[in-house]
């Protein structure tokens, strides 16, 4: 995805470029009094044998809204954020402290946004739900700087990666104005060769965490009770993983739900 995102937020007084990030507006709900301060929600993705007492919704503000059907199968669940994409999302990539050849971070993360835009036409027009920009013009991480960026640093224990929104407080669906995920440097990290998980990778797949990252600009939620474990939004992954580079039905017809099918 080629096209890039250009946002613009207009004050009485004040004119900020946000090239970097999502398209949103604010809502006018105090006209005259400036843009409302941006909320910020962290979806967290835990590794497999830590279990802070198998949390059941994601942690952060508020819930989401699924499917509404009690009934359906695991395979085709999912979870609202309430948030999503309101045009091309600009994003850049630091590879630094993953311990994997930056060309090859990069091509592993950029096929895990393309998953989403594969299964969807939203944005085609601007280059579809992501484009990749390359390198942050500005240090990378979980700092609401009007940069989308995709980085790794050091987290808690237990954690493999943290994806942060920030939006203006409005009725949903709300519009992200920027995202970053952050990679867990406590973690050793590779890619898998063959995509055969455990038989030929002992760490944490980039490309395996990274869709289900993804996921989360998308405007999805984490899943974490067992049952949706084959889906990409199951908020639990262990090293060898694999099986999330692709998505299931459930995912689909999440993201299909907020910007419709191909």
């Amino acid at each position: 995805m080629k096209k890039v995102l250009l946002a613009v937020l207009v004050t009485a007084t004040l004119l900020v470029s946000l090239t970097a990030t999502v398209s949103a507006a604010p809502p006018d709900d105090n006209p005259g009094k400036g843009p409302p301060e941006l909320e910020r929600v962290d979806f967290i993705h835990y590794a497999a044998d830590f279990a802070p007492g198998k949390p059941t919704g994601t942690p952060g503000k508020g819930p989401g809204g699924g499917n509404g059907d009690k009934d359906e199968a695991p395979i085709d669940h999912y979870k609202l954020s309430k948030l999503m994409l309101t045009d091309t999302a600009k994003y850049y990539i630091d590879t630094s402290g993953s311990g994997v050849a930056n060309s090859k971070a990069i091509i592993a993360i950029t096929e895990s946004f393309e998953a989403w835009d594969d299964i969807t036409t939203a944005y085609d027009d601007n280059g579809g739900l992501f484009s990749y920009a390359g390198a942050p013009p500005s240090a990378a991480g979980r700092i609401q700087d009007n940069t989308n960026t995709v980085s790794w640093g050091t987290l808690d224990a237990g954690i493999l990666a943290v994806a942060t929104m920030w939006y203006y407080p409005g009725k949903p669906p709300k519009g992200i104005i920027e995202f970053d995920v952050v990679f867990n440097t406590l973690y050793s990290w590779g890619i898998d060769p063959d995509g055969e998980g455990s038989l030929t990778i002992s760490v944490y797949d980039i490309q395996n965490i990274a869709t289900h990252e993804a996921g989360h600009p998308v405007g999805l939620n984490d899943l974490y009770e067992e049952k949706y474990l084959e889906l990409t939004m199951y908020g639990y992954s262990d090293a060898g993983e694999t099986y999330k580079h692709s998505l299931e039905s459930g995912d689909r017809l999440g993201a299909q739900a907020l910007y419709g099918a191909p």
